[in-house]
């Protein structure tokens, strides 16, 4: 079981009211109780990650059929008090990644490959940044929005069916909105969802990787693929995923009963993965390859663009030194993707 109370992202809570927001100083307050049990009842292990003073409870080990159990208190001035809160379940798709990586390859020229080979990945970086979609990439798999009672609690199941993809999750709770005025989706700031996405860098490890590799996603460089998730990061992916949720409730200030929210209200997130070993057997070779499912997701997606980069392949050895030494494009994407005043220490 994992337990989050208040505000989870850096700094402290602004409760400062805006203009036309009520003058109470009551502040309300979330509180929110997640466990993910297996069909044999028997509870998945959590851990919290944080970084850069944001924060979020990580789940192992979960699989489909698995349920998660939720539990949510709304308070002000610390009373229970009825409210409404969403919660949305995300994943982040491991097909839609394969095929951008796909187009991304399709339009480098000759030049900007034989660039990239000599460490001036600027190219696959502009064009990652340019062609990417967010919208496609952290996708809402199921979402709902419940009503506390008089006491401020409620509480819900998700069960995860066998027809949910092998990919990344993330579970937002958020309470928060304004009592006079709200947004739809669509009216989402496009600047906010380029500051706060932290996972360009996956994708553009893929391209560059699959350039070394010769442009074919062998199934060896599919297996150096399956620590890319830890190379982004649980807490990056929440991250993302979190703001992008909330930056769809548009202006927030205080509920319906005049006490006031902080500014982006309350965001619990908790991750997890979905996924299972893959045995990949080499068609020449013959040879027996460890990966997994996500990864061959991705692998999926990508042609062989061999006759587009096979003549600036570099040997697999140093594909692989390469890969396994952290990708300094990675650490640059995620920097320069890091959103501006959120999480600078």
């Amino acid at each position: 079981m994992a337990k989050q109370t208040g505000w989870t992202f850096s700094g402290s809570a602004n409760f400062s009211p805006t203009i036309g927001a009520g003058s109470s100083s009551d502040r309300t307050n979330l509180e929110s109780i997640v466990k993910i049990v297996s069909s044999e009842k028997k509870g998945r292990g959590s851990n919290k990650k944080s970084k850069d003073g944001f924060s979020t409870i990580e789940f192992s080990k979960v699989s489909k059929t698995d349920a998660i159990e939720w539990e949510v208190i709304t308070t002000c001035d610390g009373k229970g008090q009825s409210d409404r809160v969403n919660l949305s379940l995300t994943y982040y798709d491991p097909y839609y990644i394969g095929r951008l990586s796909d187009q991304i390859i399709a339009t480098l020229t000759e030049d900007e490959i034989g660039n990239v080979l000599m460490g001036d990945n600027s190219a696959v970086e502009r064009k990652t940044a340019k062609m990417v979609d967010l919208n496609q990439t952290i996708k809402t798999i199921y979402s709902t929005t419940v009503i506390t009672d008089s006491s401020g609690r409620a509480k819900g199941t998700i069960v995860l069916p066998e027809t949910y993809p092998f990919a990344d999750y993330v579970l937002n709770i958020h309470y928060g909105y304004s009592n006079t005025s709200e947004r739809s989706d669509s009216k989402k700031s496009d600047e906010f969802i380029w500051e706060t996405s932290l996972l360009v860098g996956e994708i553009a490890l893929v391209v560059v990787g699959s350039i070394l590799s010769g442009g074919t996603l062998a199934p060896a460089l599919g297996a150096g693929l399956v620590g890319t998730a830890a190379v982004i990061g649980a807490v990056d992916i929440a991250y993302a995923a979190t703001s992008y949720l909330a930056s769809g409730f548009g202006a927030i200030d205080e509920n319906r009963h005049g006490c006031l929210f902080p500014i982006m209200g309350f965001n619990h997130s908790y991750t997890f993965t979905i996924d299972e070993p893959v045995t990949i057997i080499d068609e020449e070779t013959g040879a027996e390859t460890e990966s997994t499912a996500k990864t061959q997701a991705i692998v999926s997606r990508i042609s062989d663009h061999t006759d587009k980069v096979g003549a600036y392949s570099v040997p697999k050895t140093e594909m692989w030194s390469w890969i396994a030494g952290g990708s300094a494009l990675v650490a640059a994407l995620l920097i320069f993707t890091k959103p501006r005043g959120e999480l600078d220490e």
